[in-house]
């Protein structure tokens, strides 16, 4: 009697150690980061309001292009791939998390006893409902469950980071197809005014107002011109491939519709660098690997101390296994406790535990590196989109005074002031200002989509 009442008291005690105990090992705090107070240009204002905080779709203004990142994220397989590999990560948290509850079975055991008159052979069969349950008095396995939560934490922002990835390369490849394309069709009508202009030439040279050497001179420009359209065309087709793998599409042609001109602000706003802590998924994954490398330093500190479980057994044993199975056999129950005191293995658990202080410093110097990173690429955008904005007004100035400067050439060759020589040079000079025009409005949309992209926009 007294046994029995002490029993409750006992397991009261036990439990009180199991969830009121403190885990051992460093509880994780956030690495103190020395911040600037605005990013590198030092033009977006001390402000938190962050360009990374507009949807997608008020970003990427174009019909074309936002049903393209829809398509994208339904069914790009890296997106999938991210999907899964968080499902995996979901299904390992909850196997280790299992660890913290009771085993419960039916079991089923034989055992040799001593070798009654008469009998060559004689076992004890043993069978009921088993229990048992490992105490995590020193935190091991709470340890292990925050360590296998942050890795799916870590996966989950990994996903993230493909959709903000996935978004900026769906867009950014459409730009450059559609760039290609104004190129493609800037060579296209240059090359047929080139012929008009030979046509010109070859009569002016049968009335003998031109010479065969300036017949010549434009056939050679023309082809020149013609020489770039297979070249544009074969980059066309890779363009169009790259964004079909994107797309989970069989590659094949896509369709290009006008792209509006952006009407973006001078200074894009980019918020505070702070921000990027909790709004950058790679930055927000390091962390997370910084969290899962932290509780397993615990975690193998917890592995010095003694490993408790409680095992329990309710059933029926017997000398015959018939008697166990059809209920015919003696009752037993029994609770017992199992204890294991690491001692020696070969200073297992001491270089486990240096293991996992390794690992700890290398998760804090990814995860700073990875912030450092950050506003490095923030930094890059903001300046690449503030001079993109600048090029793309010169390249404009350039083009209107090319297209001036042939029209005048062509009426001063006409009126036989100057050679053709000068009328060629306009036609090169007007041909490689379209084109680069054409590469600096690229270059602009483009550098928008990496300032959303570096400033961790699109996965909300």
């Amino acid at each position: 009697m007294k046994m029995r009442s002490l029993f409750p008291q006992v397991m009261m005690l036990l439990l009180s150690a199991l969830f009121s105990g403190c885990a051992l090992g460093p509880d994780y705090q956030r690495p103190d980061l020395v911040l600037p107070d605005n990013f590198r240009t030092g033009k977006n204002g001390l402000t938190a309001d962050s360009f990374g905080d507009l949807h997608w779709q008020s970003v990427y203004g174009d019909p074309a292009v936002q049903v393209l990142i829809k398509e994208a994220l339904a069914a790009a397989p890296d997106l999938l791939l991210a999907e899964a590999r968080v499902r995996e990560a979901e299904a390992v948290a909850g196997v280790v998390r299992a660890d913290l509850f009771p085993q419960l079975g039916l079991n089923f055991t034989t055992s040799p006893i001593a070798r009654p008159e008469g009998k060559q052979l004689a076992s004890s069969f043993t069978g009921g409902a088993a229990v048992s349950w490992q105490l995590d008095l020193w935190g091991r396995l709470r340890r292990a469950s925050e360590a296998a939560r942050a890795d799916l934490m870590a996966t989950e922002d990994a996903r993230r980071g493909v959709v903000t990835s996935l978004i900026a390369d769906v867009a950014g490849r459409y730009y450059q197809l559609a760039a290609e394309r104004d190129a493609y069709q800037v060579a296209t009508r240059t090359a047929a005014n080139q012929r008009d202009a030979l046509q010109l030439i070859e009569r002016l040279s049968k009335a003998g107002i031109a010479t065969d050497a300036e017949v010549r001179q434009q056939e050679v420009a023309l082809a020149v011109t013609e020489a770039s359209l297979p070249t544009l065309r074969m980059q066309m087709a890779t363009s169009e491939n790259g964004l079909s793998i994107l797309l989970g599409r069989i590659p094949g042609a896509i369709s290009i519709d006008p792209l509006s001109v952006p009407e973006v602000p001078d200074a894009v706003p980019a918020g505070l660098p702070s921000r990027l802590l909790e709004r950058r998924p790679d930055v927000r994954a390091a962390e997370q690997q910084l969290i899962a490398a932290n509780a397993r330093v615990g975690e193998a500190k917890a592995r010095f101390f003694p490993n408790i479980s409680l095992t329990g057994l309710f059933g029926r044993v017997s000398t015959e296994a018939a008697d166990v199975l059809t209920g015919g056999a003696a009752t037993v129950a029994s609770l017992g406790a199992d204890a294991l005191q690491p001692l020696f293995a070969g200073k297992f658990y001491l270089y486990n535990y240096a293991t996992a202080l390794a690992r700890l410093d290398q998760a804090l110097t990814i995860y700073r590196r990875t912030v450092l990173v950050a506003l490095a690429e923030v930094a890059t955008a903001l300046t690449s989109y503030q001079e993109a904005g600048v090029l793309l007004a010169v390249q404009e100035r350039r083009v209107a005074s090319a297209r001036e400067a042939l029209r005048l050439s062509e009426l001063r060759y006409r009126s036989g002031v100057v050679s053709f020589i000068e009328v060629l040079d306009a036609q090169r000079q007007l041909f490689a200002a379209e084109t680069e025009q054409v590469d600096s409005l690229f270059e602009r949309r483009l550098s928008l989509s990496q300032i959303y992209l570096a400033l961790g926009g699109g996965w909300e």
